[in-house]
């Protein structure tokens, strides 16, 4: 039997076609982007069970990359539904560009969804630069400098998964602050540790979500009612409209006095505050 030089190293692959794409994809109906995080992470640490990952060493590591992407999917929402409610916000990013393909696929009314397609959301550099240029909202350091320092430890140990195989790139290895090692190092992911992981990923989210409510309350109550084109009649509305995209039913049941937060409740602190 006559081989190639090739042979030698392994068979040939059959040939192979995916077929079409549409088979591979379904509708979904999304919450409001917290609820949406809350759901899918949720849904991860159900499944990452002690046993579970003692029966595969990769499972963790998936996992992680889950809520990670889950989120940057909260991100994108959140961003994309801000600049559609927000004149402020819409200000600041006319310049911005989008990919043609958004408007394509999901045409003009829903061309939103894809506004942020081609930025990431994978470091704190990232989160801060891209909330202040698109929805102008200055991530202080009072309240995010050590969840985006978190963050960014878990988006360099994402960076070993999605990269390299799982294992942790000696750049990243850096600075995450691992000891310095001659071996490979692999990203090894057990209950705990990836406990606390999406943890860090929860504290960025959650505090992420309150405060950017808290500056859209604000932006209500001042400077929206300061422009030419607010529009009196329809603030409760739109405060409807802020509450909605920010509160999480998920993890409201949860709660401590839940019965005493509600829409109307939190309407009336704020126009105490702001004196309406």
């Amino acid at each position: 039997m006559n081989q190639s030089i090739s042979d030698f190293v392994n068979e040939a692959p059959s040939s192979n076609s995916i077929g079409s794409i549409d088979m591979y994809l379904s509708d979904a109906s999304l919450p409001s982007p917290i609820d949406a995080y809350v759901q899918y992470t949720r849904s991860l640490l159900r499944f990452g069970t002690p046993d579970h990952l003692n029966q595969n060493e990769h499972l963790g590591g998936l996992l992680l990359l889950g809520a990670v992407s889950a989120a940057e999917a909260y991100f994108r929402s959140i961003f994309s539904q801000i600049l559609e409610m927000c004149p402020i916000s819409r200000e600041v990013a006319a310049d911005k560009q989008i990919n043609l393909g958004g408007v394509l696929w999901h045409g003009y009314s829903e061309f939103r969804r894809s506004a942020f397609e081609h930025v990431t959301f994978c470091s704190r550099e990232d989160i801060k630069k891209h909330a202040r240029a698109y929805i102008s909202f200055e991530l202080r350091d009072s309240h995010f400098k050590d969840p985006l320092a978190e963050f960014d430890r878990v988006c360099h140990l994402r960076h070993g998964l999605v990269h390299n195989g799982g294992i942790l790139p000696g750049r990243n290895a850096v600075q995450v602050g691992a000891k310095p090692s001659k071996a490979p190092k692999r990203i090894d992911l057990d209950f705990g540790s990836l406990q606390s992981l999406i943890a860090a990923i929860d504290t960025l989210v959650l505090t992420f979500n309150r405060e950017l409510f808290h500056e859209m309350c604000r932006r209500w109550a001042t400077a929206w009612r300061q422009r030419s084109d607010w529009d009196g009649a329809n603030a409760e509305k739109i405060f409807n409209s802020i509450w909605k995209l920010h509160f999480c039913k998920e993890l409201h049941s949860q709660r401590l006095g839940r019965g005493n937060i509600t829409r109307g409740a939190c309407l009336s602190q704020v126009k105490v505050e702001y004196d309406l």
